[in-house]
């Protein structure tokens, strides 16, 4: 029996293509009804590769509104961005357009980035005490934006155009061709996922901490990428094993056997079950795949006919 139907065969009227996982195992095996034994020499790998960069630095003084701890100086911080906003409102807005007679290259133009900070305060023995938000506008637009006043032409202007090489086109938003997106990748839950398109992230750094009025000098990079999904065939050396935690059992039962064994793993072929019908029938002529499936023990029938008794002793 043919393991599937020719490609491009008429099936009611329709044609039917089969896909290369189906078509590129042996005859003797149909992944469609009976599993394969192991796992791919080579798998197709979707990754969002870089295709283009650009990066720029800014600072300024970020004030501080929230007290500080008055225990333990003196005191040391660190600094995560959490989210980069692009405010509708208020002042100019940071945009995306191609380049008119560049088609493959598009401008950004980066103003008002409402960037919002998750400050971590230690004390002298570099414990936490406390974890604080402060907020910053960097590239003010102009006087009626919040936080003008730390306008600077050099390290904080009120805006910059960047050129990027975007040649699988942009991001629309709600697929409105008259609205490109570029997108922030932070570390909160409504912006941690990478898209296809422009996508941005800012790395930040502490360059002064001033406990006394409070306040941060912050400077962070900002990066643009152009970033497309494509695939690779990758080959592999085996499975990664993940480190497991082990606990010591106080009792020999099923339950501690099972929490103190190996961590379980997604097999295509299904572990610790009862073979599939048919299965033994299905693989005797797969003579590939006798050396990487178990054999299936099989019981003698019954019979309608009483057993013999058992001699007596001489």
């Amino acid at each position: 029996m043919p393991k599937y139907r020719p490609k491009g065969c008429k099936c009611s009227g329709k044609r039917r293509y089969i896909s290369s996982g189906i078509s590129n195992n042996s005859d003797c095996i149909d992944v469609c009804t009976n599993p394969i034994c192991g796992t791919s020499d080579n798998l197709t790998l979707l990754a969002p590769v870089v295709y283009d960069e650009i990066g720029i630095n800014l600072c300024r003084e970020v004030p501080l509104s929230e007290t500080l701890p008055t225990g333990g100086y003196p005191l040391n911080a660190s600094v995560q961005v959490l989210s980069v906003e692009f405010p509708e409102e208020g002042g100019q807005q940071t945009s995306v357009a191609r380049i008119p007679g560049r088609t493959n290259c598009s401008l950004v133009t980066l103003t008002n980035l409402s960037v919002t900070f998750a400050v971590t305060i230690y004390d002298c023995a570099k414990r936490i005490v406390d974890t604080i938000t402060a907020s910053a506008v960097y590239l003010p637009s102009g006087p009626e934006v919040p936080d003008y006043e730390f306008y600077d032409a050099e390290t904080n202007p009120s805006d910059v155009e960047l050129e990027i090489f975007t040649p699988y086109g942009l991001t629309y938003q709600n697929g409105d061709s008259d609205s490109p997106v570029l997108n922030y990748i932070g570390f909160s839950t409504e912006n941690s996922m990478l898209t296809q398109g422009l996508n941005m992230i800012a790395i930040p750094k502490i360059l002064n901490f001033d406990t006394d009025t409070p306040s941060l000098t912050i400077g962070i990079s900002v990066y643009v990428k152009s970033i497309y999904f494509s695939q690779y065939l990758v080959p592999h050396n085996g499975r990664a094993v993940v480190p497991k935690g082990c606990i010591i059992p106080d009792e020999d039962t099923i339950c501690m056997d099972f929490v103190s064994g190996d961590l379980l793993d997604y097999e295509i072929k299904p572990l610790e079950l009862c073979a599939p019908k048919f299965e033994e029938r299905m693989k005797e002529d797969c003579e590939e795949c006798e050396s990487c499936c178990s054999p299936v023990v099989t019981q003698e029938p019954e019979t309608d006919s009483e057993p013999a008794e058992p001699e007596a002793d001489a």
